[in-house]
């Protein structure tokens, strides 16, 4: 039980850390109010405490964002990117799932070596690599193709290296009983190894839905229609159009961005304990 002192400061530390939060929501909480204003209510308001309150509430309120929605191909980008998200979630679930699952349970020829060598292409930048990619992707004749595009980010060492590090708790009697009932190891891994690790799972679909949600370079040199495109190319073809208002501007920018924070709203907890209990295991 807390005595009073330790309440109090308690309470003092929440007040100070929910002040500080709203230091950082700042550009959020402008960006939001003024996607629903005129470009001449932003500038009006600019220098004033204003300028984070919505106007207010009639007919015109949506305007930017219906106009962004109806005027523009906004809505099938960011469709293209949830579904391209959603099916590198669950093929990178499984291939990366198994790929841990092996570093962490299975004993094959240089097991610790192919370790250090998925340790080491942790820290190659993406960027460095995306032309081999782009020429292996090309000489495949899948350019303007979502395999194209899926195919090179299937495979990510550090989601490996999470789940191998998970994986190395998982007592092994479990797959040892399961063996008894005549459990393959596919099925094991299905069905108990995966519901047992539900931490890492989200925390692993979480970091895929933001990379691709957030990915600009790759598509952008993979896709070529515009039925293909994703919601940042989207975002920038719509912001550096010319006819485009600075209030539908923030609007599109709101739209990018909401998803992110739902998603850190809703498994904020399912990440922290993902990462934490990585980092707690040896192995």
């Amino acid at each position: 039980m807390l005595n009073k002192k330790q309440k109090r400061n308690n309470v003092i530390l929440v007040v100070i850390m929910l002040i500080a939060s709203l230091f950082f929501l700042f550009p959020v909480l402008w960006m939001l109010a003024n996607s629903f204003k005129t470009d001449a209510a932003i500038t009006s308001d600019m220098n004033s405490l204003a300028a984070f309150v919505p106007p207010a509430l009639n007919g015109n309120f949506f305007d930017n964002y219906i106009t962004v929605l109806t005027n523009t191909s906004f809505v099938r980008y960011m469709l293209n990117t949830l579904f391209y998200a959603a099916v590198l979630i669950v093929l990178g679930v499984i291939v990366n799932g198994l790929a841990g699952y092996a570093l962490a349970k299975i004993k094959f020829p240089f097991r610790e070596r192919w370790l250090m060598i998925i340790m080491m292409l942790m820290i190659v930048p993406m960027e460095t690599i995306i032309t081999i990619h782009f020429l292996f992707i090309a000489k495949l004749g899948l350019l303007n193709n979502v395999i194209g595009y899926i195919l090179p980010m299937i495979v990510n060492p550090f989601n490996i290296f999470l789940f191998r590090q998970v994986f190395l708790s998982l007592p092994d009697d479990v797959y040892e009983a399961a063996q008894l009932d005549r459990c393959s190891p596919i099925k094991y891994f299905f069905t108990m190894v995966l519901p047992m690790s539900r931490s890492v799972v989200a925390t692993v679909s979480v970091f895929t839905f933001l990379n691709v949600w957030n990915d600009y370079l790759w598509p952008s040199l993979v896709f070529t229609s515009g039925d293909l495109l994703t919601a940042q190319i989207g975002l920038n073809a719509i912001t550096s159009n010319d006819n485009t208002t600075m209030g539908q501007t923030l609007a599109v920018i709101t739209m990018v961005t909401i998803p992110v924070i739902i998603i850190y709203s809703f498994f904020s907890k399912q990440i922290v304990e993902g990462v934490v209990s990585t980092g707690s295991k040896e192995g």
